[in-house]
Order: C-alpha cells, then structure tokens, then sequence
C-alpha cells in the first residue's frame, strides 16, 4: 500500500474520487489532510456537582477548556467519502498531543466509508487545553491499495454525521469518579491543611499560664529529702485511714 501524497490527494478530489467537504487547499499537507472541529463537544463529568454535557460550539462560545484528566469526544466539520481503492488512518495533529492530548477511537477507515470522523480525547498533561471550532484538529493519512476492496464498509459508523446515541448515553449518563476530579481533590485538601493549621493558630496553648507555685515546690523538695525511715509505710495509712488489706 502506498500512501498519497499531498497532491496526489488534491488530484483525487478534484476529480471527486475522494470527497473532502468542505475542502480546503490551504488544509493540505505533505503526505495528510487536516480535518477542523465540528460544532459539538461531548465533554465527561468533572465532579459529581457538574456531570458530562454535550457543549454546541458557536459565535459566542467558540472554544472549550479541556482539562487535566478530563476525555471529551470530537468530530470532524468535513464530511469524507473514500473509495474503494483507498484507506485512511487518522488521529489528533501534534500540535495537541505535545501538550498532552491523547486520542482514542477508531483510527482505520476502511474503503467506502462515508461520514465525519470522531475521536475520544484524554487530556493527560498538566494544564486545561483549548480547542476550537473550525480549527484544524485531525490529521487523515491515505493510503492507495493495490487492488479495490470488493465490497465498501458496512458498519455501523457509516454515514454518520453525529455521535453515535450509544457515546451520548455513556458520557451524559457517567456519574463516576474521574482522572478531572484530581485537581479538585488536590485543591480541596490543600484548603483543609490551610484551616487545620488556622485552628491550630486560634487555639490557646494548654502550658500558658500554668505555673506550680513556690510553696509547692518547696514541700516537693523538702519531701525528696526525707530519709526513707521518715516516710509513712502503705500499712500505716491505711491503718490510720480505717481500710482492711
């Protein structure tokens, strides 16, 4: 299998072989086409007070905040269609993974497929990432078999233009605990620590004010210099103190 040059994926366009909607000239790359981010965002629970949401990119709202420890399903705003003769493999553009956006999801495109593409992504870096509506997310590499598949696919992503009802169910349905609620949960007992140690600062300290008073400690002295024969015997108090052994 050979994989298609830049060119060679335009020259398969525009002889509608290949269909990229929209495309973009600008998009291509040496040996990829980058595909951007479509208008909707399935974003995972990030706390039990604040469950997974389907998030509609727009105008006003452009871009999400994907933060650490947190998956969020994408797609793609072009549509593909590959013909028999041709494969893809797609994932995230590295401009992403180097901040530590790692992608899941089925990355082979079988011959025929027809849809946008989704991907999971798990931010597994340290700070939130952005990503954008409209700007380029997915990176597609082609590749041209030698010779046609019989038949196109037939599973059930073909012709998609959504997320699957399935990953609607399990990403707005999940009330478990997630890798997003660290940050929190590192936040919250770093607050804890900062109260423990104003309590302690508020409370009075028990040896303040506690002073034994001169007398007693002269008795005390005197008392440890008694010679033994001088102490009162166990038998002898009790005695006086009227108790039975």
């Amino acid at each position: 299998m050979a994989i298609l040059s830049g060119k060679q994926i335009t020259r398969l366009v525009e002889e509608n072989k290949l269909k990229i909607k929209p495309f973009y000239k600008k998009q291509i790359q040496p040996a990829t086409y980058d595909l951007r981010l479509g208008k909707r965002i399935l974003a995972s629970p990030l706390g039990p007070e604040k469950l997974g949401e389907a998030v509609d990119l727009s105008q006003k709202r452009p871009s999400y905040n994907i933060q650490s420890g947190q998956m969020v399903a994408v797609i793609s705003l072009e549509r593909l269609e590959l013909p028999l003769d041709i494969c893809g493999r797609f994932g995230v553009r590295s401009s992403y993974s180097r901040l530590g956006i790692n992608a899941f999801g089925g990355l082979q495109l079988d011959p025929g497929f027809r849809g946008k593409l989704i991907m999971n992504l798990l931010n597994v870096g340290p700070e939130p990432v952005t990503v954008t509506m409209k700007n380029p997310i997915f990176s597609v590499e082609f590749g041209r078999l030698e010779e046609p598949s019989e038949v196109p696919y037939s599973g059930p992503y073909q012709d998609q233009d959504d997320f699957p009802d399935d990953q609607y169910n399990f990403i707005l349905s999940a009330r478990t605990t997630s890798l997003a609620e660290i940050p929190t949960l590192r936040m919250e007992i770093a607050h804890l620590s900062n109260v423990i140690e104003e309590l302690e600062e508020s409370l009075p300290d028990p040896d303040v004010g506690f002073e034994i008073r001169p007398e007693i400690i002269e008795r005390l002295q005197r008392s440890s210099a008694l010679p033994r024969r001088a102490l009162i015997s166990i038998e002898k108090i009790r005695k006086e103190l009227g108790m039975h052994t």
